[in-house]
């Protein structure tokens, strides 16, 4: 009796040193455990780029307070403390994205033409100090602030460049119709946010309307030159005609006076020739060139004996053959 009492005892405490044992490797696995996933956290915390300062603070003193916890020999303690690191995360990792996001969103917008530089500088600001603020509540106030007045300003902006094109004398009809669709969608929207949503296709919209109204406007005014230029070489051609026929009766007008002159000189010439015989003829004394009678005496007499032997020739009158003039 004594003897199986004295086994039931041994077997007792061996048990209990089994489970002692057991206990005591289950608080180091969970150490283990516990030490791996505050150097988990410690890292994929430091790959966080947009943490404030009290963020980090935050997770600073959580983690010291973990390797506290790790030497703690409660398991119920270590496997609590594993649990909390694996969420701890969570919330700031959601923070380190909208900022993230809101930084990516402005980085892109300052460099677009058509934001001014008060907003520019307002974006540039807060992309200097998104790596070092301290409180993350007011800078992503002031983030959601600068990018609510630069995507105002860049749909105001945008729209005005788009019914700039509308107004085009060349744009082409779909693209008009087009971009006032998408405008009229911008008027409708509830919210900038909406609103700066229809940006991108507006955007792009006017940048192909603008280059198809450029293409556009070349043609109809290279269309226009060539109509005027053509225009220009009809009325040369036609100049050239009517100059070419000018010329043509001036040349006629010039020769009919030529062939004119020609005859005037002729019968000058002619008039000038009996002129000349006639003068010639007056010279040789056959005509009475005076302006009264003379008297014409037959050859062979003389003016005493001249009675029945002459005749009285009147101006202009011819000598009679046989009879010289008596004075």
């Amino acid at each position: 009796m004594n003897k199986k009492i004295r086994n039931l005892l041994a077997a007792t405490v061996i048990f209990s040193g089994l489970v002692t044992f057991g206990c005591a490797n289950d608080v180091k696995s969970f150490q283990t455990d516990l030490s791996k996933q505050i150097e988990t956290v410690d890292k994929q915390y430091k790959q966080l780029d947009y943490l404030s300062t009290d963020d980090q603070t935050t997770l600073k003193k959580e983690l010291e307070n973990s390797k506290e916890v790790e030497k703690s020999g409660s398991k119920s303690d270590l496997e609590g403390e594993i649990s909390h690191l694996k969420k701890i995360l969570a919330p700031f990792e959601s923070k380190d994205r909208k900022i993230a996001g809101e930084i990516t969103t402005a980085g892109e917008l300052r460099y677009n033409a058509a934001i001014d530089a008060t907003n520019k500088e307002k974006l540039t600001d807060l992309i200097a100090k998104s790596r070092d603020f301290s409180d993350y509540e007011s800078f992503e106030k002031a983030c959601q602030t600068a990018l609510i007045q630069t995507k105002t300003q860049l749909v105001e902006a945008v729209s005005n460049q788009a019914n700039v094109a509308i107004g085009s004398a060349y744009i082409p009809q779909t693209d008009k119709v087009d971009l006032t669709a998408i405008i009229e969608k911008i008027k409708k929207a509830d919210n900038i946010t909406l609103a700066y949503s229809y940006l991108s296709n507006l955007q792009t919209t006017t940048s192909q309307a603008v280059s198809r109204t450029k293409e556009n406007e070349s043609k109809i005014k290279a269309a226009e030159a060539k109509a005027e230029a053509d225009k220009k070489a009809a009325q040369a051609a036609a100049e050239k005609v009517k100059a070419d026929a000018d010329r043509v009766a001036q040349e006629q007008a010039q020769a009919a006076q030529a062939a004119q002159a020609a005859q005037a000189a002729q019968a000058a010439q002619a008039a000038q020739a009996a002129q000349a015989a006639q003068v010639a003829a007056d010279t040789s004394g056959s005509i009475n060139n005076t302006n009264h009678t003379k008297w014409a005496v037959e050859n062979g007499y003389n003016w005493h004996n001249r009675k029945g032997h002459s005749r009285i020739i009147p101006s202009g009158g011819s000598l009679p053959p046989g009879y010289h003039w008596q004075v």
